[in-house]
């Protein structure tokens, strides 16, 4: 990490292994690289945030309850592949800027890219893709608590194969602070979405109206913290396809002491393929996912995190659980003396 009085970066390397001692053919691993960064001026902020992943693919590749994004931001959701031994390559970067007109209104910025291939493509499975998200919105302060956006978004899906799908439309949102660490936000949007390009047995259509929107709240205390999110927006899919996505995230951490820390998160997923544009075979997906653990703290910059998870499935027809428990040793030279209640996304 790296921080001057007008700009802060973070860089964060992690790597990740399963090993199911009675199932080695379901042993996974990865690599992942986060990046955050931030530049202020007198009127300005330009922001970057990203992130690159190499990792295997279980026969089930499910979600987590990690909060990776800010309130009103869908993390990405996750789509069933075939049983194949298969690696996915991702990467995702999204630059943003605001700046300041007039002491009451401020003009945003937001652009998104994500890029995703896998080693091999079977019929069937997951297709590579590119997914382009754009927004521009002048926000206006009604109060010293409270503020207005009007935004206008698109969004651009072009799955290798399959039905390349364009969505644009209007948001507005309402961004509110109970006091200094206590925010929430409300947000309801309509979109058009327009597609290209054909799926063999699907119908020609020409476009799908949806309604987007959410709902969320953020605490943070100086020994607790609470995110809480519910979001509905189009959203692409590995398997080539745009759905309707429904998130809800909940996340709860707490220190007990300076060195022992306790967490729950939970998450689920709803994805309705738009039917009109993919083939009649696309079923829902439901995800339920939920874990409980804690941080010990061993020294400033080593501690030990320990975690059970639990998820649960439903593909149309079939459905599954599963559980683990992992336990996971941070490293992290430059933690600040004071920090949150858990420092680390698990």
């Amino acid at each position: 990490m790296a921080r001057e009085s007008n700009w802060q970066w973070r860089v964060t390397p992690e790597v990740r292994g399963t090993w199911y001692p009675s199932n080695t053919e379901l042993d996974s691993n990865g690599e992942f690289l986060y990046l955050s960064g931030q530049r202020t001026g007198e009127r300005y902020t330009l922001g970057l945030e990203g992130y690159g992943s190499s990792q295997s693919l279980l026969t089930s590749y499910l979600p987590t309850a990690n909060i990776g994004s800010g309130l009103g931001v869908p993390e990405p959701g996750t789509t069933l592949v075939i049983p194949a031994s298969i690696r996915q390559n991702l990467g995702y970067l999204s630059p943003s800027y605001t700046f300041t007109m007039t002491p009451r209104t401020r003009l945003e910025l937001n652009v998104g890219y994500t890029d995703a291939t896998y080693s091999h493509q079977v019929q069937g499975g997951d297709v590579d893709y590119q997914n382009v998200t754009g927004s521009a919105g002048l926000m206006y302060a009604v109060s010293l608590t409270g503020s207005l956006t009007l935004r206008a978004v698109g969004q651009d899906f072009r799955p290798d194969s399959g039905a390349t799908s364009k969505t644009y439309g209007l948001e507005a949102q309402w961004d509110g602070k109970f006091s200094e660490t206590k925010q929430y936000y409300l947000r309801v949007g309509v979109g058009q979405t327009d597609f290209s390009g054909s799926v063999s047995g699907a119908a020609d259509v020409s476009n799908s109206t949806n309604w987007t929107g959410g709902a969320g709240t953020h605490w943070t205390y100086s020994v607790a913290e609470i995110f809480l999110d519910a979001t509905r927006s189009v959203a692409p899919t590995a398997q080539g396809y745009a759905v309707n996505q429904d998130q809800l995230r909940l996340r709860v951490a707490r220190r007990f002491t300076p060195r022992f820390a306790g967490f729950l998160g939970l998450r689920t997923i709803y994805e309705d393929p738009l039917r009109a544009a993919v083939a009649p075979t696309a079923q829902v997906q439901h995800y339920n996912y939920a874990t409980a653990g804690f941080e010990w703290r061993v020294q400033r910059s080593l501690s030990v995190i320990s975690a059970y998870d639990f998820t649960d499935y439903r593909y149309g027809g079939p459905s599954g659980q599963a559980n683990a428990i992992h336990v996971s040793f941070v490293y992290e030279p430059h933690r600040p003396a004071e920090g949150p209640a858990i420092t680390v996304g698990y």
